[in-house]
């Protein structure tokens, strides 16, 4: 077989890849495209990852403003009306419900000398869907707030007699504003 010297001669059998051909071989893809699925698999963990954080921030910012909202709405009853109970935040957060739980505060309990049935803890827990591994738990003490009767009968009196009425509601706002 005659092969000029320039040209290259293509009667001989093809016995391999010629080392200055351009390409990539199957390897060589199989290498690239498993590591770019360890690159992704690593991204999605961890945004994913990063999701979850804040959603679990998201509810801990909005349990704790409606567990303090419904603390300072059962703070401000009557002390002696003041027993557990639970509803929802109604249509302004409609996955969120609440219940409350009140015990009062014997003074072994305390530590308070004459404080005896003066004081109150209210546990609010504020749950995400009846789900009961999402919940945030706020606690208060609410304390009696009793006024001497001298306080009363001065307000009666500086109140006059045709006002006896205000006065009466001047002492029913001062304890609902404890």
């Amino acid at each position: 077989m005659f092969c000029p010297k320039r040209k290259p001669c293509f009667n001989r059998p093809f016995a391999g890849r010629d080392r200055l051909s351009p390409g990539f071989t199957l390897l060589e893809v199989m290498i690239a495209v498993a590591l770019i699925a360890i690159a992704l698999v690593t991204l999605i963990g961890a945004q994913a990852h990063s999701v979850a954080i804040a959603t679990g921030a998201r509810f801990d910012a909005v349990a704790s403003m409606l567990a303090q909202w419904k603390l300072t709405e059962l703070s401000l009853e009557d002390f002696g009306q003041l027993t557990g109970s639970s509803g929802d935040f109604g249509d302004a957060y409609p996955h969120f419900s609440w219940k409350s739980e009140v015990e009062e505060v014997s003074e072994s309990e305390s530590g308070i000398k004459g404080s005896g049935d003066m004081l109150k803890t209210v546990d609010v827990t504020v749950l995400v869907d009846g789900d009961p591994t999402r919940t945030y738990t706020a606690r208060t003490i609410v304390y009696k707030n009793q006024k001497n009767k001298t306080d009363t009968d001065r307000e009666a009196e500086t109140a006059g007699s045709g006002k006896a009425e205000a006065g009466g509601n001047r002492e029913t706002g001062a304890e609902t504003a404890r």
